[in-house]
């Protein structure tokens, strides 16, 4: 057997990080928001469609890749293509801008491109990484897609400021610039990198088993709630007037970072806590919103935000290499396509869960952040005493 060198180990994980960082491209004409609402004079609901749709074409490309990846087809290939997905929906736009109906269909694009690598970046790590490497290589692909989420974003808002909203769409050079790296880094023939005691041996079939659809609907929670910040501080900020927009636009930067900085810590800590890592990242969002809900001030807010990012960097840290521990390799890549798939839907439904449940208890003078901190810690207690991670882990020990 080939044994894989320290520095191909180190050139593959770069490679794959690389490609985590398209995790937040349909976020990048975000800062371009209201430029865009003017020019074709619509309302801000219509003008957010550019990011809500590309979560449904992300749910979509979870189950599509999941699919091809139990195929013939080289994963390079497939990754690359995702990448190509993404540049086509972010630069055609720079060539023709005058139809709105055409930027969306350039955003679901970028979603169906960023969907498949988000699952993909799991799926080569899980089959491009030796065993000892992977959980702390997961952890880390959370805070390369805050760190691209943080390039998108705030390149994004940089470039539309110097002229024009349309020049917000050059950002997606970037994705052009992640291509290249996986064109050099990423093995179209990976090496053999199973360890000698390796449980994870591949079987030949695909195996969903329960703790699958166990991990997809705790993620579906963790989306539930993460979407609660990005929908609700700006306005809750201004509102209960905390600061000026420009102030509360800041929570999303604080937060991306807080994720950023997270990530570089979520495999020491899922090595620490391996049975309640998610129960954590639950815990951790419910004590950031009842911070924001119960505390009005501007700094507890962003002090709120950063956690609420670290949280998140927690649980999409830990969920991947929980997967890739409960099944075997032919069944990896359905796993994590069914795994984003559901999660997706938790993003996107967030709001017709979440404030319907506020409107019910705000005559108790209870805020969205109020009802959503209480929220995630009975949905933490239940993923502490169901024992959703510890009975994972013990059925991997056993395979």
């Amino acid at each position: 057997m080939d044994v894989p060198s320290k520095s191909y180990i180190s050139k593959t994980r770069i490679g794959v990080l690389a490609v985590s960082a398209m995790g937040m491209a349909a976020l990048a004409i975000t800062p371009s928001y209201a430029a865009i609402a003017q020019n074709f004079g619509l309302n801000n609901t219509s003008v957010q469609m550019l990011t809500s749709l590309p979560n449904l074409f992300m749910m979509l490309a979870g189950i599509i890749i999941g699919k091809l990846t139990t195929t013939k087809i080289n994963l390079k290939t497939l990754t690359i293509w995702a990448i190509i997905l993404i540049c086509l929906g972010g630069f055609m736009p720079l060539v023709y801008n005058t139809s709105f109906a055409f930027l969306l269909i350039c955003s679901c694009l970028v979603g169906l491109g960023q969907g498949s690598c988000t699952n993909l970046s799991q799926v080569l790590i899980s089959q491009m990484l030796p065993k000892a490497e992977r959980q702390s290589t997961m952890g880390l692909t959370t805070t390369f897609t805050n760190i691209g989420g943080i390039v998108f974003i705030m390149g994004g808002g940089q470039l539309a400021a110097q002229s024009s909203w349309v020049n917000n769409y050059w950002i997606y050079l970037f994705s052009f610039l992640v291509l290249l790296v996986v064109l050099l880094l990423v093995p179209m023939h990976p090496k053999d990198v199973s360890d000698h005691d390796d449980n994870e041996a591949d079987d030949g079939g695909i195996q969903l088993n329960k703790y699958v659809w166990y991990s997809a609907g705790w993620g579906f929670g963790v989306m539930l709630l993460n979407n609660v910040l990005n929908n609700n501080i700006s306005l809750f900020i201004t509102e209960e007037h905390m600061g000026s927009t420009a102030q509360a636009a800041l929570t999303s930067t604080i937060s991306l970072i807080g994720g950023m900085l997270c990530g570089l810590i979520v495999g020491v800590i899922g090595k620490r806590f391996k049975n309640s890592t998610i129960f954590i990242a639950y815990l951790v969002y419910g004590l950031s919103y009842l911070l924001i809900g119960y505390v009005h001030t501007l700094l507890f807010a962003f002090i709120g935000s950063f956690f609420v990012g670290a949280a998140m960097s927690i649980a999409m840290g830990q969920f991947p290499y929980l997967l890739s521990i409960s099944v075997n390799k032919s069944t990896m890549s359905m796993a994590l396509g069914i795994f984003v798939a559901v999660y997706s839907v938790g993003g996107v439904v967030s709001p017709f869960v979440v404030n319907p449940l506020t409107s019910l208890l705000s005559g108790m003078g209870m805020n969205v952040f109020i009802v959503s901190g209480f929220l995630a810690l009975i949905l933490g207690v239940i993923v502490l005493l169901g024992r959703y991670q510890q009975n994972l882990v013990r059925h991997a020990e056993g395979k």
